[in-house]
């Protein structure tokens, strides 16, 4: 049980896409706020104790899926730090994610963390996280890669992370920003998630997740099996690679089932949603 915080309960104003960070952070703290949960992550707790907003009114119950999320996020740095002494990592849409507190102990001095977000994503971000001389935040979308790329120090490797945002983009303007990626940072990496089409197709139609809470659209979508064919597409040359779900981690007969499910090869076509990791070429 989540206890009462002690900073002053705040008001964020957040709609559309920006108000999803707190759906995410809804399901994270399922797990971090647990005694004997395994993501630790006090600050997620505070954050989520210090928000005044009725969670499950506009999100139901909360349940594990953004914590297993997160801990796959937080794995592939940890990998990548270790490759990588100091590497620079940048989060697109990164929102009220806690992850920089997580993996404090695992960066080296002199690593860089960038955080690109909406405007209004991170004025809510910075009433609880703020930056620091290796912890930057730039208001921009994206998309707006002139805003950020000149940002993003190129004499070290980099490793790009995107949780919870590709699917809020159009298919062209995801196309356009992995070429200009490729382009920039060739031999990168880069982190992702992905849903599947046909829930793409209901959030179009109006994907009411509770009576009072509508999800935002989400018009990017792409099923599991055409996936690595569709980003070789838009990037000949890239290295597609799908990072598997920890199963054990989800909630209780789903932990069970959902490997059950996803070794049925039609079923598995189909699955929800996947993580991605893609490198770009090399020169």
């Amino acid at each position: 049980m989540i206890g009462q915080s002690c900073l002053e309960h705040i008001q964020l104003g957040l709609n559309e896409i920006p108000e999803t960070m707190l759906w995410t952070l809804h399901n994270r703290v399922s797990v971090a706020g647990k005694p004997d949960g395994w993501l630790k992550d006090p600050k997620a707790v505070e954050i989520y104790k210090a928000i005044d907003y009725d969670y499950e009114k506009s999100f139901n119950k909360a349940e594990a899926s953004h914590a297993v999320r997160s801990l796959l996020f937080d794995q592939a740095i940890t990998e990548f730090w270790k490759a990588s002494p100091g590497g620079t990592v940048v989060n697109f849409a990164e929102g009220l994610e806690t992850q920089r507190f997580r993996l404090a102990d695992m960066a080296d001095k002199g690593t860089v963390w960038i955080s690109v977000d909406l405007s209004s994503a991170i004025q809510a971000r910075e009433k609880f996280i703020q930056p620091d001389d290796t912890h930057f935040h730039i208001s921009a979308s994206v998309l707006d890669t002139d805003a950020w790329m000149p940002l993003v120090p190129n004499n070290k490797p980099v490793y790009f992370t995107a949780q919870g945002l590709f699917m809020y983009l159009e298919e062209k303007e995801n196309k356009k920003l992995f070429q200009k990626m490729a382009a920039k940072y060739p031999g990168a990496t880069m982190q992702f998630d992905v849903i599947a089409k046909w829930l793409s197709n209901k959030t179009m139609k109006g994907w009411k997740l509770t009576p009072d809470y509508t999800t935002p659209k989400m018009p990017f979508g792409v099923n599991k099996f055409d996936a690595e064919g569709l980003f070789e597409s838009w990037v000949p040359g890239i290295e597609v690679e799908e990072i598997p779900w920890h199963h054990e981690n989800f909630d209780g007969i789903m932990s069970y089932l959902s490997p059950v499910l996803m070794a049925m090869p039609y079923v598995k076509g189909f699955q929800p949603s996947m993580v991605i990791r893609v490198k770009f070429p090399p020169k």
